[in-house]
């Protein structure tokens, strides 16, 4: 994008135990009478801790993948989806992103303050304020091919195979906390949390 891109920027998984921990309650175990242990449950823990880790990672290393296409990860993913989809509302994007409407409200701030999209007035409904974009559609699609490009070199060393039941797990596990109720809360920041620049 030749104008208005702007550059990008957990847990951090150590699992470390604080050193005022009860005697007995041990990182990936639990308290137990003498030398007892649950190995399911050291590696339900060890699989929490790990997963908290690689989630922050992930979200660090994608940021830096998309500053190298020359915007923060999750503007680049707005941009993209009103591309894709022509005018949007914002309740629509923040579903679409997964974040909340105050969060949503703020990317579009950013982006708008840039020159990159504008909010429109709704051409039946003026109640209803719709964001499209102002800037390349080509420019756009570049950047977020290149990203997507940048992001799947994470996974090149995995075989077909494994790709696919990281993917079948990964799926599953969303879903699993989808139907428990996850929903984005007004405390994250998807507007640049690991992002300097918002």
């Amino acid at each position: 994008m030749s104008t208005g891109t702007v550059p990008s920027g957990s847990l951090d998984g150590t699992g470390a135990q604080p050193s005022s921990a009860p005697a007995g309650l041990v990182a990936g175990g639990n308290a137990t009478s003498g030398n007892e242990s649950n190995p399911m449950d050291s590696t339900l823990d060890a699989l929490g801790t790990a997963t908290a880790a690689f989630a922050g990672s992930f979200d660090r290393w994608a940021n830096r993948k998309a500053a190298e296409a020359g915007i923060s990860a999750q503007r680049l993913r707005l941009l993209n989806i009103v591309l894709c989809h022509g005018p949007l509302k914002m309740a629509v994007l923040a579903e679409m992103l997964a974040v909340t409407p105050r969060n949503v409200t703020a990317l579009v701030d950013a982006l708008e303050a840039d020159g990159l999209i504008r909010r429109v007035p709704h051409s039946t409904d003026r109640r209803v304020t719709l964001v499209e974009l102002t800037c390349s559609s080509s420019n756009v699609a570049a950047q977020f091919r290149a990203f997507q490009d940048s992001i799947g070199t994470l996974f090149a060393d995995l075989d077909t195979e494994d790709r696919r039941t990281l993917l079948r797990l990964l799926t599953t596990l969303r879903d699993r906390m989808h139907a428990e109720g996850d929903k984005p809360a007004d405390g994250d920041d998807p507007a640049g949390r690991t992002a300097p620049d918002a």
